[in-house]
């Protein structure tokens, strides 16, 4: 049975039925979930919750995109799958302290990136740049996991192994404040466009060898994306 959400963050509420859904046999493994129009209906909410509470399902492998639109229930253990679910949905703290830590560590990245670079790196930014395009002009996709894979491609193309190291430690943290972030732009195609803006300003620094452009562009961008969350929370709440 869904419940109407009440008050505490919408989001949280619908994972957490979600998660029971799974776990209570209401949503069989192997079969598509109901659509977002229909979760949300049931919800009482608009689609950005239910958007990102799937994203967080889909980032621990609950479930999985169909092509073709939809999610299906995959095959899983829920001790070991619902155990190690990092983030959920990310406490607001945490996601700003996350950001933080990215504003530090990600505008060095750029910087040495831009110096340090190979053809072969350059390509693969690029590469992972116009896959976050394709998904972020996609109305029905969130783009989480080709926005991770851009900024691991910057890092690697830094020279600095540690700095791949560390990203890759906080893989399932890192794409959840992802898919939270993310999910806030649905439905504001202004925002998915300034992202998409952002992210080729990174790139085309990087690509002219300006270290000081790259840690700018870099540093515009978090700088951005934390702006964003606060007065989205703000509205939320308010």
């Amino acid at each position: 049975m869904i419940n109407k959400v009440t008050r505490q963050k919408a989001s949280h509420q619908v994972l957490a039925q979600l998660k029971e859904g799974i776990s209570n046999g209401t949503f069989p493994v192997g079969e598509k979930l109901p659509s977002e129009n229909l979760l949300a209906e049931a919800f009482g909410v608009s689609r950005v919750p239910v958007r990102e509470a799937l994203g967080i399902l889909e980032v621990s492998g609950i479930i999985s995109s169909r092509q073709g639109g939809g999610h299906r229930v995959e095959q899983h253990s829920l001790l070991s799958k619902y155990q190690p679910l990092v983030l959920e949905i990310a406490d607001p703290d945490e996601v700003e302290a996350l950001l933080e830590m990215r504003e530090v560590i990600e505008q060095q990245a750029a910087c040495m990136a831009a110096e340090r670079h190979t053809e072969q790196e350059l390509r693969a930014i690029e590469l992972a740049l116009n896959d976050f395009k394709h998904c972020t002009l996609d109305e029905g996709l969130i783009g989480h996991r080709e926005d991770y894979l851009f900024h691991r491609a910057i890092m690697q193309a830094s020279h600095n192994p540690f700095f791949v190291q560390i990203l890759d430690n906080m893989h399932e943290l890192y794409l959840g404040v992802l898919v939270y972030s993310l999910s806030k732009n649905l439905g504001r195609q202004d925002e998915r466009q300034r992202v998409i803006d952002e992210h080729q300003r990174v790139f085309m620094a990087i690509k002219a060898r300006d270290p000081a452009a790259a840690t700018a562009a870099m540093q515009n961008h978090l700088s951005n994306v934390r702006g964003k969350l606060r007065r989205l929370d703000h509205e939320e709440l308010g």
